[in-house]
């Protein structure tokens, strides 16, 4: 822009200043063609000059112009000093001596990838995301200390990177695994810490991704199968435990059946032979008369030790 300026200034300046000496020439020294000849030079130096100090005067305002927007701040830097802020709209600035830098103030979203050790000095890489926001009341301050949007993000990648070491070198590599729910929330509160030094508000921290060697990968599962076989053993044992005992509890059961069916048996047949002794022998007769089919029995015996066959006799 100031080579514009310096170029428009040099076509004015040359054109205003030749065209003046011509024309004085022309009007003083020569005849009356020459003296038109002049008065036309003396009028072309108006031609020319209006024209480029118009064009220029169109160029310095349109350049002069910015244009802010809603989630941004524009910092105002005149000769390279910072000077002031702008905010969202219609803004005129001097493009001469001023320039504008733009702070965006959306949530940005970054992942910091990196290597670090556990407190057993397990080697690990990590994955973190991060979100944060430029606090809007300390842009100026941001501007000054950092200079641009883009040293800040390096710093601040930087940064988050550390503190989640710090929290990684506090646990052993297991106990990391074991509290990978909560592991998050610690480094957020320690990544929190810097808000008031580098002038921005974390709004999200979470650990994306821990991966170990693996070396350690393969212990740790083969740990975790050894528990499972030691788990699935005891469920097993426990299992044929109340099994034998239900087991136990059912022979005890049929067991107690047994005898009270065998109690109950000797006892109705003991009542029944008390029937039979009280019974009167006309009873008995009457009650053998009823179940007897009308067939004779083919063998009889009596007090003498003789046998008889019936059918014999009465064929």
């Amino acid at each position: 822009m100031i080579a514009l300026i310096i170029i428009g200034l040099l076509i004015i300046i040359f054109s205003f200043t030749i065209l003046t000496v011509a024309g004085r020439h022309y009007v003083k020294n020569g005849d009356s063609y020459e003296q038109k000849r002049g008065a036309f030079m003396k009028k072309l130096r108006w031609m020319i000059s209006v024209p480029v100090a118009v064009i220029m005067a169109v160029v310095l305002l349109v350049s002069g112009i910015r244009i802010i927007d809603s989630t941004e701040v524009g910092v105002v830097r005149t000769w390279g000093q910072i000077n002031r802020e702008i905010d969202a709209g219609f803004n005129l600035i001097n493009p001469v001596s001023e320039s504008v830098q733009k702070y965006d103030l959306r949530v940005h979203v970054r992942q910091a990838s990196f290597a670090s050790y556990t407190k057993d000095a397990q080697p690990l890489t990590a994955a973190v995301e991060y979100q944060y926001a430029l606090d809007p009341v300390h842009v100026m301050d941001v501007a000054r200390e950092y200079g641009s949007y883009e040293i800040l993000e390096t710093k601040l990648d930087n940064v988050v990177q550390e503190k989640a070491k710090v929290v990684f070198a506090k646990y052993s590599a297991m106990t990391l695994l074991e509290n990978r729910s909560t592991l998050s929330n610690e480094v957020a509160e320690e990544v929190k810490t810097l808000e008031e030094l580098y002038h921005v508000n974390f709004t999200s921290v979470i650990v994306q991704d821990i991966d170990f060697s693996d070396a350690f990968e393969a212990s740790v599962e083969a740990k975790m199968t050894a528990e499972q076989d030691a788990l699935r053993a005891e469920q097993e044992k426990k299992t044929a435990v109340v099994k034998a005992e239900q087991e136990k509890e059912v022979a005890a059961i049929e067991a107690e059946a047994a005898i009270a069916q065998a109690q109950g048996e000797a006892e109705a047949m003991r009542i029944t032979r008390e029937a039979l002794q009280n019974m009167p022998e006309a009873y008995i007769q009457q009650m053998w008369i009823e179940k007897w089919n009308g067939e004779l029995p083919t063998v009889s015996g009596s007090d003498m030790g003789t046998i008889m066959n019936i059918d014999g006799l009465m064929e």
